[in-house]
C-alpha cells in the first residue's frame, strides 16, 4: 500500500476501535506561576522558579526551552519564535525530567541581565511533554503539550509609557444599565526590539454627569495595538459628549451619545404614560360644532352691547 494509504486505514482502525491495544497519554501540565515579571539591575543575576505538576495517573518526560513572544492581533494573541540572545540568558536548572503520577517539583531559572538585550526582553519558558518510547506490542496515540510561563522582564532603567488612542467607537442611541458597546484600540508606539510593554491608563468622562473614571487597559506589547472595551454603568440622559484621555499623553477623543439610561428609563415611561393618558382623555370628550361656539361668542357680545347703549341713551336725555 501507499504510505498515504496505510496513514488513513491506520486512523479508521483507531477511530473504530479495532486496534488491539491503544494506550493514550494524558499531556496536562499544571504550572504556578504562569507569568513572572521583574526588573534586572546590571551586574546581579536574577533567579526565580515555577512548579510544575502532573495531575495525571501516568509518568511523563519533560523538556524544557526558552523562546521569544510578541502579539500577534490585536485581540492580544501571541506569537512564539527562537532567539538565541534569549536562550543565553535565561537557563533553566533542568533541560529535562519526569515526573510520575500526581507528582510535582520545582524547577529553578536564572536570568544574566549582561547577556540580554536592553529595555524590555519578553520571553517564556515552555515545558513540553514527550511522548513515550512505544513498545513493539502496543499502539500509542501520544499527545505532547507546550505550556509555558510568561517572562516579562526591564533589564536597565524604566522606559517610557509611549502610546496613542488610536480608535474609538461608541453606539449613538444608549438605553439600558448605562453606556454600552465602546470599543477602543490603544497603540504602543515604544520600539518593537527594546521597547516596554504596558497597561494604559485612561480617563472616561461624560459631561456634565460625575467625575473622571479610570480604566486600566489590558497589557499591550511594544509596537503593537490591542482593542478592548468601554463601559460606564449609570444613569445618563440627553445628548451628552463622552470622552476619553490618555494620562500618559494627556491626548483624548469625543464620541457624543444620546443616552436614556437606568433610573431615567422608568422616569421616561412614567411621564409618557402620562401624556398619552391625557392625550386619549381629551380625546373622548364631546367637541362643539363650530356654529354653536360663534353663536355663543354673539350672544356675549350682544349682552356687553346693552348696558353700553341704555349708558348713551340716559345722557343724551328725552327727546323732544
Amino acid at each position: 500500500m501507499k504510505p498515504r494509504l496505510l496513514l488513513a486505514v491506520a486512523v479508521m482502525a483507531l477511530a473504530l476501535g479495532l486496534a488491539p491495544e491503544v494506550a493514550r497519554a494524558d499531556a496536562g501540565l499544571q504550572l504556578n506561576p504562569l507569568q513572572y515579571e521583574d526588573t534586572l539591575a546590571s551586574g546581579h543575576v536574577k533567579a526565580g522558579y515555577v512548579d510544575v505538576a502532573n495531575p495525571s495517573d501516568m509518568t511523563v518526560a519533560i523538556a524544557t526551552s526558552v523562546q521569544g513572544f510578541r502579539q500577534s492581533d490585536t485581540d492580544g494573541n501571541l506569537s512564539f519564535f527562537d532567539e538565541p540572545d534569549l536562550a543565553a540568558g535565561i537557563k533553566p536548572g533542568l533541560d529535562r525530567f519526569e515526573l510520575g503520577p500526581r507528582e510535582s517539583i520545582r524547577v529553578t531559572f536564572s536570568v544574566d541581565p549582561a547577556r540580554l538585550p536592553k529595555g524590555g526582553v519578553y520571553a517564556v519558558l515552555f515545558f513540553r511533554t514527550l511522548p513515550p518510547t512505544p513498545e513493539a506490542s502496543t499502539s500509542y496515540v501520544a499527545e505532547s503539550a507546550n505550556v509555558g510561563t510568561l517572562l516579562m522582564l526591564q533589564n536597565g532603567t524604566g522606559g517610557a509609557h509611549n502610546g496613542r488612542i488610536t480608535q474609538f467607537k461608541l453606539p449613538f442611541f444608549q438605553f439600558g444599565a448605562g453606556l454600552k458597546g465602546g470599543q477602543l484600540q490603544y497603540h504602543n508606539t515604544n520600539p518593537a526590539k527594546g521597547g516596554i510593554a504596558f497597561k494604559p491608563a485612561l480617563d472616561s468622562r461624560v459631561l456634565p454627569w460625575g467625575r473622571a473614571v479610570r480604566q486600566k487597559g489590558p497589557f499591550i506589547m511594544p509596537g503593537a495595538s490591542r482593542n478592548f472595551e468601554l463601559e460606564r454603568p449609570g444613569s445618563y440622559m440627553g445628548l451628552l459628549p463622552v470622552t476619553v484621555t490618555d494620562i500618559d499623553s494627556g491626548k483624548h477623543l469625543t464620541r457624543w451619545v444620546l443616552a436614556c439610561t437606568g433610573l431615567y428609563q422608568p422616569l421616561v415611561l412614567l411621564i409618557a404614560a402620562a401624556g398619552l393618558l391625557w392625550f386619549f382623555q381629551r380625546r373622548r370628550k364631546p367637541r362643539q360644532p363650530a356654529l354653536s361656539w360663534w353663536l355663543k361668542l354673539w350672544h356675549k357680545l350682544r349682552r356687553r352691547k346693552r348696558p353700553i347703549k341704555r349708558a348713551m341713551d340716559g345722557l343724551s336725555g328725552p327727546s323732544r
